[in-house]
């Protein structure tokens, strides 16, 4: 790659208006020089202003390429990520949310370090939280040996748990090479896109920088839902699951396999419980029931394991014990 590296940030926009220029200037204003980035802004049929604020921003700035999809339903994150990817030509992809924004000064230190560090596939940062007057740090994986360079299967062995994909700083390569894409029309994307990327890197760096700012706010996708959305949003650790078990099965490394195919029954136990144990008023008894009858369905349920431990075989039990499908 050479010190000319050049890092693709691919960022889905969704009635954004409000915050699109606060998460490009944050890209612009850092030290990367702007020969060095490329940011596709991918329009998921916003209802705002938004594709009129990227079209100012790409004449404001070099290197904005902004596609509107030929669509009127909201396809989601995945799909928007996924164009993104196929267009994109930078030596590393960073993905963003479009209402988000990076610590400027953080970004050039960023690139310094993954070439120190000798172009790693993957390059993690973690996410700083701003909820009104509360400030959280989140996905900094206190599990994992931090500032130096392992190989991706060690750190989920260590205890890696993925989440955001805004986390982590992908070598376009690896991404190419091993045709790894989102997976589409689920919720979670993030977490079974992650795992597949640490588990096929052959190095990763943990790093210790508060690069990624996101604020809660009032229209955020975790505050307002609907029966259906919620519905959409606790059934994706269904999928998550499946789909990493599969990709768990198509591994060499029989560790790492096992690992994975137990971490997903955890997910799949801890599911059924949240179901059963919700007092959310939008998940009657009906809504319980059929997330057990489509878990059913999906062959998870009842629940077998393995489970990381046994104490969790014990607890799967007595969730199968006290769910009835039938």
């Amino acid at each position: 790659i050479g010190f000319l590296m050049t890092i693709s940030f691919i960022i889905p926009i969704y009635n954004s208006e409000l915050y699109l220029n606060k998460c490009i200037e944050s890209i612009y204003n850092s030290s990367l020089l702007e020969k060095d980035i490329e940011v596709f802004l991918v329009d998921d049929s916003s209802t705002d202003d938004s594709v009129k604020v990227a079209k100012k921003l790409s004449l404001q700035y070099k290197n904005i390429t902004v596609i509107e999809q030929n669509n009127q339903n909201n396809y989601g994150a995945s799909v928007a990520r996924n164009i993104g990817l196929d267009k994109a030509k930078g030596d590393y992809i960073w993905f963003i949310d479009s209402d988000d924004y990076l610590d400027s000064a953080l970004v050039g230190k960023i690139k310094e370090d993954i070439v120190k560090n000798n172009y790693p596939d993957i390059f993690a940062i973690q996410l700083k939280l701003i909820d009104g007057k509360t400030t959280r740090i989140e996905c900094s994986q206190p599990n994992v040996k931090h500032n130096v360079v392992l190989k991706g299967r060690d750190a989920i062995l260590s205890g890696y748990q993925p989440s955001s994909v805004c986390a982590i700083i992908c070598k376009r390569n690896l991404l190419d090479n091993n045709n790894l894409k989102f997976y589409e029309g689920i919720s979670h994307e993030d977490v079974e896109f992650s795992m597949r990327a640490v588990a096929l890197a052959q190095s990763v760096y943990f790093s210790d920088y508060l690069a990624y700012i996101y604020k809660m706010h009032t229209g955020s996708v975790s505050k307002s839902r609907s029966v259906e959305r919620q519905y959409f949003y606790i059934i994706g650790d269904m999928y998550v699951a499946l789909s990493l078990q599969k990709f768990a099965k198509t591994l060499d490394d029989l560790e790492l396999q096992n690992h994975i195919l137990r971490w997903g029954n955890n997910i799949l136990l801890n599911l059924a419980l949240s179901v059963k144990r919700s007092n959310n008023p939008l998940m009657d008894k009906n809504f319980k029931k059929k997330v057990f009858i489509d878990m059913n369905k999906h062959g998870v349920f009842p629940l077998k394991g393995p489970f990381t431990s046994w104490k969790i075989w014990l607890l799967s039990k007595l969730v199968n014990l006290s769910c009835n499908v039938s």
